[in-house]
């Protein structure tokens, strides 16, 4: 009888696979025999888990979120294992890691995420998958701006994803070389509020 621990999670093989060909090809590169073929399976493989286009937009879209939240972890790590620590430094310096990590070794999560939020507009389970994501990352941030917007901490948290997420698609999508640390982290200062030190 197989070892089951060393069967691999045909979901989230089916759902890596469909982010590197989205990430590759864009969405129109994404058929279930592109996956089945970067997955290195039959031609039909994949159609069990995703039988729909929609479907495997959704498996592509859960990997994007997962793999996004691996490089917050890593980025807010520091933060993250003492939260009592609140100050700006930390909070800049670790929202800097992360946006660089999101524009370097994130870069095609990002690109094959920017494909498939144009095509949440018209697929409601896509777009409840970024509800939801948002969501948890907005809740991530609202402990981090509490202090400067005791007010309104979750709109202000929410206007910083935002900001911090149009950050993120500029240094992939659009700028021809990506802005340096330095700049990132002042202008990361500026939509959280921090004043200048």
């Amino acid at each position: 009888m197989a070892d089951q621990h060393k069967v691999p999670d045909r979901r989230k093989l089916f759902g890596e696979m469909a982010l590197q060909v989205i990430s590759h090809g864009g969405l129109r590169a994404l058929t279930h025999r592109s996956v089945d073929e970067a997955a290195g399976l039959p031609t039909g493989s994949v159609n069990y888990y995703a039988p729909t286009r929609s479907k495997l937009y959704a498996l592509a879209m859960a990997e994007v979120y997962h793999q996004m939240y691996e490089i917050a972890t890593r980025a807010f790590g520091p933060i993250l294992a003492d939260g009592s620590d609140r100050s700006p430094g930390p909070i800049l310096d670790c929202t800097t890691a992360f946006v660089m990590a999101m524009s370097t070794e994130g870069r095609e999560i990002s690109n094959a995420r920017c494909a498939l939020l144009v095509e949440s507009q018209f697929d409601d389970v896509l777009r409840e998958q970024v509800t939801t994501n948002r969501t948890a990352f907005i809740a991530f941030t609202e402990p981090f701006v509490r202090a400067q917007a005791p007010g309104s901490p979750e709109r202000t948290a929410e206007l910083i994803v935002a900001l911090i997420d149009g950050l993120i698609q500029q240094q992939t999508l659009v700028t021809a070389s990506n802005f340096h640390r330095a700049m990132i982290r002042t202008t990361i200062s500026r939509i959280f509020g921090f004043s200048e030190n």
